[in-house]
């Protein structure tokens, strides 16, 4: 019996997704928040997807596809925002569903509209700068363990992710470019890691995660414009791992930022 390889590679991918928001999790878990951000900001899902996408559709249509996720990633700095203010306050259902509200806005405005390249750079730069500034700084926080684990609980966030990640692929060709580009970046991820520190971790190391991402998150859209830019002339996988080159050289250059900013703080 021989395996289909859009199956491996699909199969491949949802575990590869899985995968990832374990360790995101344990991540913010052992070494802190911040390092727990910078791989939930990693193409998670929005990767594995376009991944797959080109296996089936041409450049073209991943370079819109790309610059509609690009766009939708503005979004995600209202859901980030409204994360950290609310997560040491409420309890997880009434953070996660006010967040999750806060992107479908987001979502249905940024879809009126028609994007450019520079003006969905122009879109994140605002975005994710009055995110920044409206966030408590919480940067050194710490986590704190908590008593009650289930086995269970990271398995099942995980495969969430896994289900969002088919649907896209398996739904593209009937949503089109756009819609496409939107679902690809649904914050299954951020959902999925909030729900799953601020269940074993508390509010406090939630927030301080998703306040992480705030700063890791324009990295993702640097990518996808990457990504939009040379998926025609130089192809959807050479075009792919630019992008990822550049969503990692950001999160490098933060992990440096820190650093530097700890070695100032202990007067280094």
């Amino acid at each position: 019996m021989t395996l289909d390889p859009l199956w491996v590679s699909f199969l491949l991918k949802i575990l590869v997704t899985a995968a990832v928001v374990i360790a995101a999790a344990r991540t913010a878990e052992r070494a802190g928040p911040f390092f727990g951000s910078l791989i939930a900001c990693l193409p998670v899902s929005a990767g594995p997807s376009y991944v797959l996408l080109s296996l089936q559709a041409s450049d073209g249509f991943i370079a819109q596809t790309a610059l509609a996720s690009a766009a939708m990633t503005a979004g995600a700095a209202l859901f980030l925002a409204v994360y950290v203010v609310l997560a040491p306050r409420t309890g997880v259902a009434a953070t996660l569903g006010s967040a999750l509200g806060a992107w479908l806005v987001a979502a249905a405005l940024i879809r009126q509209a028609q994007w450019t390249a520079l003006s969905v750079a122009a879109l994140n730069a605002v975005a994710y700068s009055l995110a920044f500034l409206a966030v408590p700084r919480l940067e050194h926080t710490q986590p704190i363990s908590r008593s009650e684990r289930r086995w269970f609980d990271l398995p099942l966030m995980a495969a969430l992710v896994g289900l969002l990640v088919a649907g896209v692929v398996t739904l593209s060709a009937a949503l089109g470019a756009a819609l496409t580009g939107m679902a690809a970046v649904f914050p299954v991820t951020f959902s999925s890691l909030g729900v799953i520190v601020q269940s074993r971790l508390g509010g406090r190391v939630a927030a301080a995660t998703m306040a992480g991402a705030i700063r890791a998150m324009p990295g993702f859209a640097l990518g996808l414009l990457v990504l939009h830019e040379l998926a025609v002339p130089a192809g959807a996988p050479l075009a792919m791992l630019a992008a990822l080159a550049a969503m990692l050289a950001w999160s490098a250059g933060l992990i440096l930022w820190r650093a530097r900013r700890l070695r100032a703080s202990r007067g280094l």
